[in-house]
């Protein structure tokens, strides 16, 4: 087996900056800035560029990645794309298949697309699509675009998909240029991705240690199937750097609270959504968490996790995750209502001064 992948670091991006304006004119500003900050990252010498999907709230309303990163692709010569997540049993998964296959052709940059299967209820029922299913969905949706994207003839039969007759993609997608990964949580995940042959992609919405066990248990089953131990593992990961660490640390904690709150809307944590879906019961833990971390009290645990403190500090934390196995990086200083001057602050000095120490 080969030795682990050299690290890359990318950045997260999301219409999360206040607005002068309201309605269809403020998003609007909200994705032009975003795009700024596309430039902005990529002018540091950043890799690669992270988009999130949501829909009906404030919290991340940026519904289809795959449409927003075709703009960077022509906006941002070479800079790598990349998806956290694309929640697949929501996408019919021939024509995501497609939309990826074109966008691997309209772009020199690598492709790192994250999938998952979907926590919120309100993003569920208005697609009238049961949780219950997600597992399932998110599955055969895999297996689909999977095969389609190998470029080869291909037809399927599902319980909830089906090709019934033999198709081939066209355009032809860049096969190497895309990389597919699953958003794990926690080491039973982990392990049914490898299983199903999909990268992964962690978060520290999980602790250390969790993710420790996670990236351990998918590197075993991966390695029995022929994998590599070098294989890359993005993490997307908070980041707050300032002259000290108490000034990180309070910097952090003020936008968090605001995350945190926006979480708690969003995922309607106070209506128990998730109580009696079936392979939901660790998203009841885990938003339980979520919820008590909008309380600033509780948040000094959670920034252990995180990229908080001064260059040397979070250097010796991104090398610390280097050991269990971290490849990529795509900090996440987009905390909704964080200013602009405030992000683009920790993302210049994690490319000027946090970088060059690791």
């Amino acid at each position: 087996m080969s030795e682990r992948a050299e690290a890359t670091f990318g950045f997260t991006v999301g219409p999360v900056m206040p607005a002068s304006r309201e309605g269809p004119a403020g998003d609007r500003e909200r994705y032009r800035e975003m795009l700024e900050d596309c430039r902005f990252g990529q002018a540091l010498g950043f890799g690669s560029v992270w988009a999130l999907e949501h829909h009906f709230t404030d919290y991340y309303p940026s519904p289809s990645p795959l449409l927003f990163l075709s703009h960077v692709a022509a906006a941002c010569p070479g800079l790598g794309l990349g998806t956290a997540v694309i929640v697949l049993p929501w996408y019919e998964p021939v024509r995501f298949a497609e939309e990826v296959a074109m966008l691997s052709l309209m772009t020199d940059g690598e492709l790192h697309i994250g999938l998952g299967r979907g926590v919120a209820r309100i993003e569920y029922e208005a697609r009238a699509i049961d949780m219950a299913h997600s597992r399932e969905l998110f599955r055969e949706h895999y297996e689909i675009a999977r095969g389609l994207l190998s470029g080869e003839p291909f037809r399927y039969a599902g319980t909830h998909a089906t090709i019934p007759r033999e198709v081939t993609l066209r355009p032809g997608p860049a096969r190497e240029r895309i990389h597919l990964y699953g958003a794990c949580n926690n080491p039973g995940t982990a392990e049914r991705m490898a299983e199903m042959g999909l990268g992964l992609l962690c978060t520290s919405a999980s602790p250390f240690e969790q993710n420790a066990g996670s990236i351990a248990a998918w590197k075993t089953i991966a390695a029995a199937d022929g994998g590599s131990a070098g294989a890359n593992v993005p993490l997307w990961i908070h980041c707050f750097i300032a002259d000290s660490e108490e000034d990180a640390r309070e910097e952090a904690i003020t936008h968090l609270v605001s995350f945190f709150r926006a979480v708690v809307a969003h995922y309607e944590t106070h209506a128990d959504p998730w109580r009696g879906v079936p392979t939901y019961e660790r998203n009841v833990q885990q938003m339980e968490r979520m919820e008590a971390m909008a309380q600033a009290a509780n948040l000094p645990p959670f920034l252990a996790h995180q990229l908080v403190g001064t260059p040397a500090q979070v250097a010796a934390q991104v090398r610390r995750y280097r050991e269990i196995g971290v490849t990529q990086f795509a900090i996440n200083t987009a905390q909704p209502g964080r200013p602009k001057e405030s992000r683009r602050r920790s993302m210049e000095r994690f490319a000027r001064e946090v970088i060059p120490l690791v």
